[in-house]
């Protein structure tokens, strides 16, 4: 080979793989920012194309001896292809590129098995290359999506508590204003009568601070049944398969006290599956023992959280279910199995003991349904 053709050779090798190593390095950052594509990029992604296929074409050419194997150049343009443009337009390309890798092996007279291999790998790795970075930027928008429903979520039971705050507040606070105002005014001439509404303004706001207590209460103490139903509509919405199993017969005849941990254990749990699990499945079952109630909520690619218990110090939301769980003499493990899952199970008790007595699982006692 004169020396002249390795002055032109290498230099095109080296500039083909600098373009190719620069262009490959912007696509997998633009991919981790999922920064949004602008004219300039693509303008910058059309002409690497152009630069790598021309050099794909020239190399070739100056080559003297054992030619064909130049074609893998081809194939390294194809995979920036597919990483570089979205995955109609990189097909389009690609496919351009399998027409000037053919009429390049014609045109040099290359073996049709040279040629022929040159085609199929470019396209195969093209086409990996394009699968890949669909499947990456999908899993982002799955988990901005998660992160939305979470957001949306809390928004939605702000909203809720303030809606009905309003509406328990409002009438009565405006009704003390009115009444106040009045026995204001009928201090002076009508003592009797402005003791009278004086009277009704203690009695509206013993009753408004009745209901504001209920009202907390319920906020803080969810109720099994509406968690279940809450847990199915949230994971539909993050696209997770759900699969309950329970009998529902006996969520009513639950004491208060445990129906208030599973409730939270519900929410706990399903919260680390969306925010955390990057789940496709997630399955819940109930299954009633003799004086117990067992728990279980397992999803599939678990989040990297360890066993927890009352006494470590990692996942809060966790660590204040098992202390929740122990108060009432029950049993708490979450972990990850040997085959990847996560799995978060605990057990109640269906009676209560109240002033050293057995409370029956049917009945709930009022002292525990205010806090």
């Amino acid at each position: 080979m004169a020396w002249s053709l390795l002055i032109v050779i290498i230099p095109g090798v080296t500039l083909f793989f600098a373009a190719y190593l620069w262009g490959t390095w912007r696509s997998v950052q633009h991919i981790v920012d999922q920064a949004p594509q602008s004219s300039t990029r693509q303008l910058k992604s059309w002409l690497l194309v152009a630069l790598m296929s021309g050099l794909c074409l020239l190399l070739p050419t100056l080559m003297q001896r054992d030619p064909a194997d130049w074609l893998d150049f081809f194939i390294l343009t194809s995979a920036y292809v597919g990483s570089a443009f979205k995955p109609v337009r990189a097909l389009q390309i690609i496919l351009g590129l399998l027409v000037l890798d053919a009429l390049l092996g014609l045109l040099l007279h290359f073996i049709w098995t040279d040629i022929g291999r040159s085609m199929i790998v470019m396209l195969f790795v093209g086409v990996v290359v394009i699968g890949l970075v669909r499947a990456i930027v999908i899993s982002h928008e799955l988990r901005a999506a998660r992160e939305e429903i979470a957001r949306l979520a809390v928004m939605n039971e702000r909203l809720r508590i303030a809606r009905d705050l309003h509406d328990l507040l409002g009438h009565n606070l405006s009704l003390i204003t009115l009444k106040s105002e009045l026995a204001g005014r009928l201090l002076m001439v009508a003592p009797g009568r402005a003791a009278v509404e004086i009277q009704d303004i203690e009695q509206v706001a013993r009753t408004t601070l009745q209901e504001v207590r209920e009202a907390v209460s319920n906020y803080r103490q969810p109720t099994l049944a509406s968690e279940l139903e809450g847990a199915q509509e949230i994971l539909a919405a993050a696209g997770i398969n759900y699969h309950y199993s329970g009998d529902k017969v006996y969520l009513d005849r639950l004491p208060s006290t445990s129906e208030t941990v599973l409730a939270w254990a519900v929410r706990e749990g399903i919260t680390n599956v969306i925010r955390h699990g990057q789940a496709r499945n997630c399955s819940l079952q109930l299954i009633r023992e003799e004086q117990n109630i067992l728990l279980e909520i397992l999803n599939d690619c678990g989040y990297d959280a360890p066993v927890v218990s009352p006494n470590t110090n990692s996942g809060h939301g966790l660590r204040g279910l098992a202390e929740r769980v122990e108060t009432l003499g029950g049993t708490f493990s979450a972990g990850l199995e040997s085959n990847g899952h996560f799995r978060l199970s605990i057990s109640v008790p269906t009676i209560q003991k109240t002033s050293g007595s057995i409370t029956d699982p049917g009945h709930h006692s009022s002292n525990n349904d205010e806090r």
